[in-house]
């Protein structure tokens, strides 16, 4: 049995599951605006023209399985939070989503 089976972690109250939830929630956003920083560097610096992929977003859905369509969204809003530094502060401390 894992580390990690009900049996053997505490029982933790609705309240404290909330907590963690949110907390890991902010987490998440954080590190997504991260990764989305570093989509724009690497499409800025057309780290993906290596002459198989036409974009940026072509190269996410390759190297990262994101379907294409999102993959354009997530460039999209890559550059787009380069714009707006309050919106990119924001989603850096992990109060905002993509």
């Amino acid at each position: 049995m894992d580390g990690n089976s009900n049996a053997t972690q505490a029982v933790r109250t609705l309240d404290q599951l909330e907590a963690e939830i949110t907390e890991l929630s902010g987490h998440f956003n954080a590190a997504e605006h991260r990764w989305l920083m570093l989509v724009a560097e690497f499409d800025r610096r057309s780290g993906w023209s290596d002459g198989a992929c036409h974009s940026c977003a072509h190269w996410l859905n390759f190297k990262c399985g994101i379907a294409l369509g999102a993959a354009r969204e997530k460039v999209r809003v890559a550059h787009a939070l380069e714009t707006l530094p309050w919106m990119s502060a924001a989603m850096s401390r992990g109060e905002l989503s993509n």
